[in-house]
């Protein structure tokens, strides 16, 4: 099929932000579509349309973020972002035409190479310079486009709707939950080293040589902030009397925090509804996966949402699309992707 490049006016973005966000909703109503934020004459509005009409616009973007950076360790150094609308009876189509205009422009100019941090690739999501498309995870008509073109689904952003509480009694015997607390710290910084190299993976982070350090002052500050969730479950050595022996401290098994709303607002526009709480961090030691530690932390930090923001707030996430473990792990709580973010090393 032949496709044309197309020099969209007004009205033409403003019929096709009103299918596009139609077709999106009818998929996933909680999906939030928010204006494309392109006029007709801007530089970096690339459109396509196919002889049968369907027709697929994108606003082009590009970022660079310092390799020094904490925001280094989810994204690429450069950034070549594009925000895309598609619509008519071909949108796999349109999606496909439009993939390859990104692609031509981006071959045309990529810009001068980020420096790097002179760390090889691990995993597979591009480390200094990248392409990268979010997409509702629902609409996956395009899924074969976006695959075609070298594409690769890296994170989801998944939902819950509600923090009713979970299974009663699930949790494993002899583990407690408590506030994390400043002495915690070196153990909680351990546990998101951990979780960040597993990430890294699957794609869905970047381990730079400066994350500790990001690390220990993100933390810090996350258990210092009496708005933040941040809960610890922990198991106590035993004589096995039940008898803990003072010289032996308490293991740390898992670790969850939770951001209340006013500290969500970058991920809240994903969402038609709200309030939104964002649960930045589970992580769980190997040796207690499997025994029910998660599912307990999940519990216990949606009881504190829920007592201090409401039973109705959505709880928002980001987990590796990539990961074995978190996709089976979050439907089992309620969680299910919304947005799905497609990268590709350039």
């Amino acid at each position: 099929m032949t496709t044309a490049t197309w020099a969209p006016d007004a009205d033409d973005l403003a019929a096709l932000e009103a299918e596009h966000r139609a077709r999106a909703r009818a998929l996933d109503p909680l999906v939030a579509v928010p204006d494309l934020g392109a006029a007709p004459e801007d530089e970096r509005l690339l459109a396509v349309r196919l002889p049968d009409g369907s027709r697929a616009a994108g606003l082009v973007t590009v970022g660079d973020v310092g390799a020094d950076s904490s925001a280094a360790l989810f994204r690429p150094l450069r950034e070549h972002r594009l925000r895309a609308r598609a619509a008519g009876p071909d949108v796999p189509g349109a999606v496909a035409a439009l993939l390859s205009a990104w692609s031509e422009r981006v071959a045309q100019d990529p810009g001068t190479p980020p420096d790097g941090d002179g760390v090889p690739q691990v995993g597979p999501a591009p480390r200094d310079h990248g392409r990268v498309l979010l997409w509702p995870s629902r609409d996956v008509g395009a899924v074969a486009a976006l695959a075609a073109h070298g594409m690769r689904p890296t994170v989801h952003l998944a939902a819950r709707r509600g923090t009713a509480p979970g299974a009663a009694g699930r949790g494993p015997a002899g583990v407690v939950v408590r506030d994390a607390t400043p002495d915690d710290l070196p153990a909680l910084v351990e546990h998101q080293l951990a979780e960040l190299a597993y990430d890294e993976l699957v794609g869905a982070a970047r381990v730079r040589p400066g994350a500790r350090e990001h690390l220990e002052t993100q933390v810090a500050g996350a258990v210092a902030n009496p708005a933040t969730t941040f809960l610890v479950a922990t198991a106590s050595p035993s004589d096995g009397r039940g008898n803990a022996p003072e010289d032996r401290p308490e293991e740390i098994l898992g670790v969850v925090a939770v951001e209340p709303p006013e500290r969500s607002g970058a991920v809240a526009g994903t969402v038609t509804t709200g309030p939104v709480a964002y649960l930045v961090l589970l992580h769980v030691t190997d040796s207690a996966r499997g025994a029910g530690v998660g599912g307990t932390l999940v519990d216990a930090a949606l009881a504190r949402v829920r007592d201090g923001v409401g039973e109705d707030t959505v709880v928002l996430l980001h987990h590796g699309v990539l990961n074995p473990l978190s996709a089976p792990f979050w439907a089992r709580q309620g969680f299910r992707p919304v947005l799905t973010t497609w990268e590709l090393p350039v």
